[in-house]
């Protein structure tokens, strides 16, 4: 029964490593369509999201199967919670990701700026890729030490999307004809952030997966 049971966990964290993927691909895609205009690409990111949704659906029903067959207790149950946060946190990724393509189909409309005038958020969006990337293989792996360093990770975004805030109010009163491209770019801003604080807050789940300590609203 233990061994079926080890068997159903190693396929539920397939299934989230699958997810991640698609969701990391959809966050990449909305990233470059927000910096390039590609509405296209934009459009291909919003279409998608049904399908991770579907997905963040079928994952939760195995996880309560899971529950429900073999009743874990302990560290086990443990697991299976966890993998059901884990779930809903990378959906509300990809609802990060529609909100970043639909900013860069709200912005294609509108008449192209200056180099001076356009946002440079690559560091940010690097950053933000970097830690996504690193919490995939941490789910993968349950290593909780790279987890730590994930974590220490979201002040220096939280810091960027301050940074752009205070940026972009300015640049409204210099270029007021490109009021409506500054207010996406706060958004933009904001959607990278709450993805750093799913990542973080999945980072915070495997620690507490692998420690038993809970790390949640300190510091």
């Amino acid at each position: 029964m233990q061994n079926h049971f080890m068997k159903e966990l190693g396929n539920l964290r397939g299934l989230l490593c699958l997810q991640g993927a698609n969701v990391q691909k959809a966050i990449e895609q909305a990233i470059q369509s927000f910096s390039t205009g590609d509405t296209v690409l934009a459009q291909q990111v919003i279409s998608q999201d049904s399908v991770i949704d579907m997905e963040e659906i079928r994952i939760e029903e195995e996880c309560l199967k899971t529950l429900a067959l073999y009743q874990p207790v302990a560290g086990d149950l443990r697991t299976v919670i966890s993998y059901i946060k884990i779930n809903t946190s990378l959906e509300r990724m990809a609802d990060f990701a529609c909100h970043m393509a639909e900013r860069a189909i709200n912005i294609a409309r509108h008449s192209p700026l200056s180099e001076q005038e356009l946002f440079d958020f690559t560091p940010m969006s690097s950053l933000v890729q970097d830690m996504l990337l690193n919490t995939l293989h941490i789910v993968d792996t349950g290593d909780f030490r790279m987890a730590h360093k994930v974590i220490e990770q979201d002040e220096a975004v939280d810091a960027m999307r301050n940074n752009h805030r205070s940026h972009a109010k300015a640049a409204i009163i210099s270029y007021p004809h490109a009021a409506e491209y500054y207010i996406d770019c706060i958004g933009l801003a904001r959607d990278l952030e709450r993805i750093a604080d799913l990542a973080t807050g999945i980072c915070q789940q495997i620690i507490y997966l692998r420690t038993g300590l809970i790390t949640r609203h300190k510091g």
